[in-house]
């Protein structure tokens, strides 16, 4: 246990480091913070501070920095969620309502804003929503042999694709068939496409019937893999610890292995709220040198997705803490709004 004034001295040390990248002496401390006690008493609570591992000397001579330990602390103990102002919070709801009936072009605006907002790396991982389903075939004339094929799975996903045909068919016929096939096959999700439903599609439209299954299949079968949305990667570099590309190598490493990066995203937000993984608290090694807040977001009560933030440890934690809970909630609410 830390007593009132290591703890206040772990405060200092943490909120300047933060706010300075360098490391803090006792007389910076006794300078800039009013603690009430001389700079020879914060030295000999700084070295006690470093003995039980709470902060760490980087270089002989050279001031204290937080270790993870003392991060973790600051975190759980200290923090307090800085607080968004009301007016930054509508302009923020107002840019993403603005999505909210196309979900890809959503996703990619929490990412951007996620990044925006924080000044670091942000992921986003698109909804896998299982029960993706047909809810409207448009079939288009271009020309003699080329069919536009406008798919709208629900909810909101809108997908264009073009069907060149070997023969001749008949562009009067397209709203039509527009019609039946959208009566045939609305509300119908990957799991329904059974060979009978497939056999019979086939038989009643030839050619084209084929081609647009090929199309819906590779729609459905794709809706349900996860995707990850990325944002801010150069920020990396506006921060001191990264600006020796050899420190960068292994987060940029990680950056590039969309999988991985699901994976790390998808484990690190495995239980609900939002999450902070310190340093070597992660798995992957390439980014013990920094720390992730994740959240999860879902529809009603499924989880459906997730987001993150990547930065160093050193990273303004009460901020990215309520950007991302904000933005969590907020594509929750509109995602189980569109759900209804």
């Amino acid at each position: 246990m830390l007593n009132e004034r290591k703890i206040m001295v772990l405060q200092a040390i943490v909120d300047d480091y933060i706010r300075s990248a360098e490391p803090v002496g006792s007389r910076t401390i006794a300078r800039r913070y009013n603690l009430g006690v001389s700079p020879a008493t914060i030295r000999n609570e700084m070295a006690d501070l470093e003995e039980i591992g709470y902060i760490i000397q980087p270089h002989i001579s050279a001031g204290r920095i937080p270790s993870d330990k003392g991060y973790r602390f600051y975190v759980d103990v200290l923090m307090e969620p800085s607080a968004i102002p009301e007016n930054q919070r509508s302009e923020i709801q107002r840019r993403v309502a603005a999505y909210k009936h196309e979900i890809e072009l959503l996703v990619q605006e929490i990412s951007k804003l996620l990044s925006v907002l924080t000044n670091y790396v942000a992921v986003v991982l698109a909804p896998q929503i299982n029960l993706c389903m047909i809810e409207q075939i448009q079939l288009l004339a271009l020309d003699e042999y080329r069919i536009l094929v406008i798919l709208v799975l629900h909810p909101g996903l809108v997908q264009n694709r073009i069907i060149r045909m070997t023969n001749r068919y008949d562009p009067e016929a397209l709203p039509r068939m527009s019609q039946q096939l959208t009566s045939r096959l609305q509300g119908v999700t990957y799991r329904d496409l059974k060979a009978s439903l497939i056999k019979e599609i086939q038989g009643e439209y030839g050619d084209l019937g084929t081609a647009l299954l090929d199309i819906i299949a590779s729609e459905l079968v794709d809706s349900k893999q996860e995707k990850a949305f990325l944002s801010g990667t150069i920020s990396i570099f506006e921060q001191p610890e990264f600006r020796d590309l050899d420190r960068a190598k292994g987060l940029l490493g990680l950056l590039e292995q969309k999988e991985s990066l699901s994976n790390l995203i998808s484990t690190l937000s495995r239980y609900s709220g939002v999450q902070v993984t310190i340093g070597h608290e992660n798995p992957v090694e390439e980014i013990h040198e920094c720390s992730v807040v994740t959240s999860t977001y879902s529809v009603g009560n499924e989880v459906i997705g997730a987001i993150g933030v990547i930065g160093p440890t050193r990273m303004e934690y009460a901020n990215v803490y309520s950007v991302v809970e904000m933005l969590a909630n907020s594509l929750s609410d509109i995602l189980t709004e569109l759900i209804k």
